[in-house]
């Protein structure tokens, strides 16, 4: 969509199902999901018990701890995927949102698209809407600052499962 938008021309190396499914697409983002159940049972077990080092106990709380609190993106990712939703309503039809909605995430025929999409019209009101580029941008960063979180927390849950292996003498 971004492309499309940025292209000046008529974006002819997007095909014209491409372009209406992106105006969806564009618009999802993954928000990674921690998860605190294990966590939790061992502190109501009193499985943490089995933890001998304190360094180790407070570090595996304090990974537990920048999870719960790592979460400060998705407000901000939510409210620019409503930004742009908002800039892109009434870019398609009902029957084209719809095509595109079903159409999300699957392989299309490159031939096919929604009934009635004129891509020229759908390009030259597209562009007229610079919230839209705004938004994909914004949506764009915090999504790569989510993913690097990410990354970073699996290494860090990686590197203290290694620990914990190594203190209860697992391998």
């Amino acid at each position: 969509m971004l492309a499309a938008l940025q292209d000046g021309g008529d974006a002819a190396d997007i095909g014209d199902a491409e372009l209406a499914r992106s105006v969806l697409w564009a618009g999802y983002a993954y928000l990674p999901q921690g998860n605190t159940t294990t966590y939790n049972e061992m502190i109501s077990t009193g499985a943490l018990g089995h933890l001998k080092n304190p360094g180790l106990k407070r570090a595996f709380g304090e990974y537990y701890g920048r999870l719960s609190s790592g979460r400060q993106w998705d407000g901000l990712m939510r409210e620019e995927q409503i930004a742009y939703r908002a800039a892109i309503r009434g870019l398609l039809t009902r029957d084209q949102f719809a095509w595109a909605r079903r159409n999300v995430g699957r392989p299309i025929d490159a031939t096919s698209a929604p009934a009635d999409f004129d891509r020229a019209d759908f390009l030259e009101r597209a562009r007229t809407r610079p919230q839209i580029v705004d938004s994909l941008r914004s949506m764009g960063e915090v999504q790569q600052r989510m993913r690097e979180d990410s990354s970073d927390m699996v290494a860090e849950a990686e590197a203290l499962a290694a620990r914990i292996k190594a203190e209860l003498g697992r391998p």
